[in-house]
């Protein structure tokens, strides 16, 4: 073949080559350009894309001011039996309701308490500062090392304890205490913009409702002269979920483009002796898949849902609840489409607003008991409806932040019912979750508060 039609050959070759990428080439500018706007966008909107600019983002509190270095502080302080009896304060389980803790468990917690009464003394401390912000490292992405959620955790277990012996020894001041230091330890949270955080936060705000409604179970007397009504409403108020979101997003973000290789530091530690195949952040081809735009088409998934669902979170209850419909629909979707990054970031997200809105139920249901203790014991009976108690003893009836209308209420034998239809709005007619998980169906009970009294 004479050399010139050689050419000729190989250059309409190259033309027709060209023309084929030329598509794909423009389509995949496209993609990575589309994800970069809405990066820029987030950025715009003055929230963060990544670990660093969410350290910016999370505000800066004063050191004078800063309970959570001073909680820190009362973290190293924490001791525990040397012996078995830690394993049996780590696996405490509460008794029923209505029910005294045994002479063994009330010496078992007492000499807990009386160790830790130094650690207890510099959390009281802290508390009386106005801000909080641990310290933590954001640009380790979700390798970020979060200590003070478990020690938070356990010196509002121990304030737990306290409340419960304090008041089985007659000091209701020292019950009210220890309740009021359990709500303001899960406050110390409330800026912290990441998922966990906040459910830890949820979880803490539990064990205060918890021990009320147990102490509620054997009398009254420690609500008297209390502020605990207004700090169980504020907490209701709080919603920390948009701001979790935000921080989710930041920590996710660098990870549909940036390999271990890349960036170590955001990945976790390799154990040489297992697979990589149980991490879908390593289980990935960086590859052909990132050549061909598969990783931005997948950044642009995942920042276009979070864009719909954190104005979503910042809705009162019910309708933020419609955020975890939009996380589900979402995960289904990605999973479908093989995009395992973003399908996991979505489903686990998707019962966060109906967690948040469970804690809230319950903040709602002890502060709705506190007034109906309070109007029992200034009228000697319970009212026969919610709505006598408003506006003498609660300003109005709080609402169900699964339906949107009013507690459910029943007046017992002995005592009273007040509950939510919770997660699967049924109403179960007051059936506890306890209840529920002695017939072996969990997933169908409400969310109750029972005074048998």
């Amino acid at each position: 073949m004479p050399r010139a039609s050689l050419k000729r050959k190989v250059l309409r070759t190259g033309i027709i080559l060209f023309c084929l990428a030329l598509p794909f080439v423009g389509w995949r500018c496209w993609t990575h350009w589309l994800a970069d706007s809405q990066l820029a966008a987030v950025r715009r909107a003055g929230m963060p894309t990544n670990g660093d600019e969410l350290n910016q983002w999370y505000a800066a509190v004063p050191e004078a001011e800063n309970a959570a270095l001073v909680l820190t502080q009362a973290f190293a302080l924490r001791r525990n039996y040397d012996d078995g009896r830690s394993d049996l304060v780590w696996n405490f389980k509460w008794p029923p309701q209505g029910q005294a803790l045994t002479p063994e468990q009330v010496e078992l917690l007492k000499g807990y308490i009386e160790m830790n009464a130094p650690a207890l003394a510099k959390a009281d401390e802290a508390l009386k500062l106005p801000g909080s912000r641990y310290p933590v490292d954001f640009s380790f992405g979700m390798q970020t090392p979060l200590p003070h959620l478990a020690w938070l955790k356990n010196l509002a277990e121990i304030n737990q304890y306290k409340a419960e012996l304090s008041f089985m020894s007659g000091d209701t001041n020292e019950t009210r205490r220890a309740i009021s230091a359990i709500l303001r330890l899960a406050g110390t949270l409330e800026n912290e913009p990441i998922l966990i955080s906040q459910l830890v936060r949820l979880k803490i705000l539990q064990m205060a409702v918890t021990s009320i409604e147990r102490t509620l179970n054997f009398s009254s007397s420690f609500i008297e002269t209390t502020n605990l009504s207004t700090q169980l409403a504020q907490a209701a108020k709080v919603q920390c979920l948009g701001r979790a979101l935000i921080g989710e997003r930041a920590g996710f973000a660098p990870y549909f483009r940036t390999s271990p290789k890349d960036n170590p530091r955001i990945y976790p530690p390799k154990n040489d002796q297992q697979e990589d195949s149980g991490s879908v952040l390593r289980r990935r081809d960086w590859g052909m898949l990132k050549l061909i735009g598969y990783y931005d088409m997948d950044l642009g998934q995942f920042l276009f849902v979070m864009d719909t669902v954190i104005p979503l979170s910042d809705l009162p209850p019910p309708y933020n609840l419609e955020v975890d419909r939009h996380f589900a629909r979402a995960a289904a979707a990605s999973k479908k489409k093989g995009r395992n990054l973003s399908a996991l970031i979505f489903s686990n997200c998707v019962r966060a607003a109906t967690r948040q809105n469970e804690c809230i139920a319950r903040l709602r249901l002890a502060t709705t008991a506190l007034a109906l203790e309070q109007f029992r014991n200034q009228k000697g009976r319970l009212p026969e409806k919610l709505q006598e108690l408003a506006p003498d003893f609660i300003t109005e009836v709080p609402e169900d932040p699964f339906t949107g209308s009013e507690l459910l209420y029943h007046v017992l034998t002995k005592g009273y019912l007040i509950y939510s239809v919770g997660r699967d709005l049924i109403d179960d007619g007051g059936k506890s979750e306890s209840e529920s998980r002695k017939a072996r169906n969990e997933s169908n009970f409400d969310i109750t508060f029972t005074v048998d009294r």
